[in-house]
């Protein structure tokens, strides 16, 4: 025997325990995947002591131009604040899903993308957004805009080779060189003479660029992902890559059985 109204509150029961739990994350970690790359730890520690590693997971279709350790050596000679520095990389993030085969088939031959400095609302203008194109051969490159056109100045990175896709979640793609842009590396309003000189993140501390604070900040950030890589990737990719959202989902599955057996109970 149902007793009066337990239909409707069974469902409004299974509607709450649905709308309220959380939202699961995007199921990767850039840090934990460039942990297999070991050329290219002080990239990842850059990602790290900016906090765009974070902003990074935080997508859920996402592009990182990641460059070799081999050519970092020009963004060292920047001498960039902190801010500036996450500018710059903020540049090499495009917010749209491109790999290998994607670029060979851009409609056209080429394409303008948006990329997480331009989403962050500090771009001036339409700057930070970058033009990828394919060129004799089947070379690809990009190209930074400055004003609603490619930098002239700029010369072009050259697309290199994939180090990893996941359809259509992420994509690394590794690129020759990092891109150069006025508009990123422009300093702030809050910027300082004495912040300028004491941020020179990438060639005072090595794979831990940053002044104290960003040093400071990178454990908080990301937790143990920095002995994650220097363990390895796999255990990083495990510990934080795509089954990070396993136990949310198993509880979210008890929580659902749950709802299920109360509406059997009262219906």
């Amino acid at each position: 025997m149902s007793l009066p109204g337990a239909s409707s509150f069974a469902g409004v029961l299974l509607l709450l325990v649905l709308s309220t739990w959380p939202t699961c994350p995007a199921a990767h970690n850039i840090t934990a995947i460039l942990a297999a790359r070991r050329d290219m730890a002080e990239f990842s520690g850059l990602l790290t002591a900016t906090g765009l590693a974070d902003d990074i997971n935080e997508r859920n279709t996402i592009t990182v131009l990641a460059v070799s350790d081999a050519d970092m050596a020009p963004l060292k000679a920047r001498h960039l604040s902190r801010e500036a520095l996450h500018h710059v990389l903020s540049l090499h993030v495009l917010v749209d899903y491109y790999d290998r085969a994607k670029l060979h088939r851009l409609p056209g031959g080429s394409a303008v993308v948006s990329t997480l400095f331009q989403a962050s609302g500090d771009a001036p203008g339409s700057a930070g957004m970058v033009e990828i194109s394919e060129r004799r051969g089947g070379t690809v490159a990009f190209v930074p805009h400055e004003d609603g056109d490619h930098d002239v100045h700029a010369p072009a990175v050259l697309f290199v080779k994939s180090v990893h896709e996941a359809p259509y979640n992420i994509s690394v793609l590794q690129v020759g060189a990092l891109m150069s842009s006025p508009a990123a590396e422009a300093p702030s309003s809050s910027d300082t003479p004495s912040r300028h000189k004491a941020t020179n993140v990438a060639s005072k501390n090595g794979t831990r660029p940053g002044d104290d604070d960003a040093a400071a900040d990178a454990p908080s950030r990301d937790g143990d992902e920095g002995g994650d890589r220097a363990d390895g990737g796999g255990d990083g990719a495990k510990k934080n890559g795509a089954i990070g959202a396993a136990p949310g989902w198993l509880s979210f599955a008890w929580a659902f059985v749950l709802a299920i057996k109360i509406i059997m109970v009262l219906v």
